[in-house]
């Protein structure tokens, strides 16, 4: 995932410096959390679940940037509804605690209003697709809603 992140850049389809070190710490505490996932007291029941919905807001996190965010549509394209959801859903479950303490501390919250997010439909479309393999790897189920690119495997 971060090489994917890493080469949308520097090919210019994806925002600047701080959007996509923000997206990188999102991916990197998705793992942190995967990697938590069998050291868990609880039930096996709950697979790899807090990794699995970071991922799934990553996603939503692209899904808006790849909404032309710099437009004057820029609050279709707010993440903060989807923050305040995610928020609300897990803040409380103490599975989520290590993304919740790094992500308290991380400086994206300064920068989210400034920076410059967007991601272009083609590597859009190769990250999600990439992130989806691996929510389906962890357990986790993809919602094929959100698909608004059509097709599997064009342009790969």
């Amino acid at each position: 995932m971060r090489q994917d992140l890493t080469a949308a850049q520097q090919l210019k389809q994806l925002g600047d410096d701080k959007f996509v070190r923000s997206l990188v710490k999102t991916v990197d505490l998705a793992g942190k959390l995967s990697a938590m996932c069998d050291k868990r007291k609880h039930s096996k029941d709950k697979g790899c679940e807090p990794a699995v919905a970071v991922l799934k807001l990553f996603v939503k996190r692209l899904e808006k940037a790849n909404q032309k965010c710099d437009s004057k549509n820029s609050r279709e394209c707010d993440e903060d509804k989807d923050w305040d959801d995610f928020n609300k859903g897990h803040r409380k479950d103490h599975d989520y605690d290590d993304f919740f303490r790094d992500w308290d501390r991380d400086d994206w919250h300064k920068h989210k209003k400034q920076c410059k997010r967007f991601v272009a439909d083609e590597a859009f479309k190769i990250i999600k697709e990439d992130t989806q393999w691996l929510i389906k790897s962890l357990g986790g189920k993809v919602d094929k809603e959100h698909d608004h690119h059509g097709g599997e495997g064009k342009g790969r």
